[in-house]
């Protein structure tokens, strides 16, 4: 073969193996993107500062707890922690930690100086943490026993302090990447998660896989969060494949029917959640119990159930959610609707021809549309709300300040009492959402934690839940199970989720049948 024909066999095999090799490349990189839409912008990534459900979700995945929920479950497993004692008088918690878990960008290996750290943070008194209260109440001090152990000592008993533990509600943060990113850590987030934090824009975050995730690397290589203001927008982009699941979508039954008939599955997933009506009684008029008794009997909650939420939520009848331990109805005084009552009612407080507030809602689906219906069914007694709708961040704001009147607000809690309970008590003062600044039963709430006896426990739990129901603080509305329509491929969503979000490690993506 002479030097022209061998030139020539060389470039061919260039080319063949150029175009093999770029192919394999191509289809070897094809990434596992999953894409996520709501109608919410998601403004820091610093739990201290980010307390929305979008936010929630996101920390879970950038970041760790001592422990956390097991899948599909209320049950705890270690997550930081590999295992945990806790003193026989329950008033120290020891950790071991794991020693195999790295920060995220090279931030070195998470330790028990990053507990401490992290702990110190949240109780700052100058935090602006939404459970701030609650652990500085609680928490007399944290110590390190050696670089893998640390110990939380409590003020008194806590039977269910592990549930303020668990993943996502107190993340650990690495205190090298704090101090060293300082007020841009909240755009700048260092996790030990499943997932790393790529980019943040107002209308999209993104996050790659973590590969060096103590558990193993996800099955999915990147997450987009697009933030899509209007829902009907983002039930469109659903159905053209543009995104693959929505985190909070219209309820509206004809809506589902059109997904569903395009291929679109609708999984509907226990988050605990119940709605509630907040009542700020240091104001008048809610200062009366009468007037708020009154605001009670003049809600239709079966109209709303079924004909503004589409069938996706059922009453209430406790300030406890139905599926957290304690919740009982039994014996509870009740507000079923009666137009007629709430006006004899209002007469008795001295408003025979009602009143004027105003209500702080926002834009979610899950919330303006019942907000305009309560607005509606009030004015029938002679209540006129007038209703104060801004953006999520806005509305959170007002909340955690406490300067809202009232409020309507579906919390997604660890499904125990003591929990749902924070929001009348002391502790969940502002920066907590204890939004009706309701302080009458600390002690018995206190008492009803540190009892061990769990049948004792359960029963001062449903004394508690009484005189709620009888003061009316706070008015239970709906539970409201999470339909979250998904593109087919979509695998790995769980039946039951105590907290906000999804544990993205979990998902992965499945071929079509």
């Amino acid at each position: 073969m002479n030097r022209s024909c061998k030139g020539i066999l060389l470039v061919v095999l260039v080319a063949f193996w150029g175009s093999f090799l770029s192919q394999s490349v191509e289809v070897g990189a094809k990434e596992k993107v999953l894409v996520i839409a709501d109608f919410s912008p998601v403004p820091s990534l610093d739990p201290i500062t980010g307390g929305s459900a979008q936010a929630v979700m996101l920390f879970r995945n950038l970041y760790q707890g001592l422990v956390q929920y097991k899948f599909n479950s209320a049950e705890f497993e270690g997550d930081l922690a590999k295992s945990w004692t806790i003193s026989k008088d329950g008033l120290v918690y020891t950790f071991k930690l794991r020693d195999d878990v790295k920060w995220h960008k090279g931030f070195g290996k998470v330790t028990a100086l990053d507990v401490k750290f992290s702990f110190d943070r949240v109780m700052d008194p100058q935090s602006r943490f939404p459970g701030r209260g609650s652990l500085e109440k609680e928490v007399r001090e944290v110590t390190m026993v050696d670089e893998y152990t640390v110990e939380v000592h409590l003020k008194q008993r806590n039977v269910p302090f592990l549930h303020r533990m668990a993943r996502p509600i107190l993340p650990i943060w690495s205190q090298k990447a704090i101090k060293e990113y300082g007020k841009d850590h909240a755009r700048n987030p260092i996790g030990s998660g499943p997932f790393v934090f790529q980019s943040m824009t107002r209308e999209e975050i993104v996050l790659i896989a973590n590969k060096e995730y103590c558990e193993g690397p996800p099955r999915i290589d990147k997450v987009v969060y697009k933030t899509i203001p209007d829902v009907d927008t983002s039930v469109m982009a659903l159905q053209k494949g543009e995104i693959d699941l929505i985190w909070a979508p219209p309820r509206d039954r004809g809506v589902f029917d059109r997904l569903e008939a395009s291929g679109i599955k609708i999984k509907s997933i226990n988050r605990g959640t119940g709605h509630y009506m907040l009542l700020n009684h240091q104001f008048k008029p809610l200062s009366d119990v009468r007037v708020r008794r009154a605001i009670a009997h003049a809600i239709d909650r079966d109209t709303i159930a079924t004909h503004v939420l589409g069938g996706t939520a059922e009453k209430w009848n406790s300030l406890v959610p139905k599926g957290s331990f304690g919740h009982t109805e039994e014996g509870l005084r009740r507000y079923d609707y009666d137009p007629k009552k709430a006006r004899e009612l209002l007469a008795e407080a001295g408003y025979p021809n009602g009143f004027e507030a105003t209500l702080d809602t926002m834009t979610s689906p899950n919330y303006l549309p019942i907000a305009t219906a309560l607005q509606g069914q009030l004015e029938k007694v002679g209540i006129k709300l007038k209703l104060e709708v801004t953006d999520q961040p806005a509305w959170l704001k007002k909340v955690y300040a406490g300067t809202t009147l009232m409020t309507i607000i579906m919390p997604s809690r660890a499904p125990d009492a003591d929990f749902p309970l924070d929001f009348f008590h002391t502790a969940g003062f502002s920066p907590g959402i204890n939004v009706a600044r309701y302080n009458k039963l600390d002690k018995e709430i206190n008492e009803a934690r540190g009892e061990a006896d769990q049948a004792k426990r359960l029963k001062m739990y449903h004394e508690i839940q009484k005189k709620l129901m009888e003061d009316l603080p706070g008015i239970p509305l709906l539970m409201m199970p999470f339909p979250h329509p998904h593109r087919p491929h979509i695998a790995g969503l769980p039946d039951l989720e105590p907290v906000w979000g999804f544990d993205f490690y979990r998902i992965h993506f499945v071929e079509k049948k």
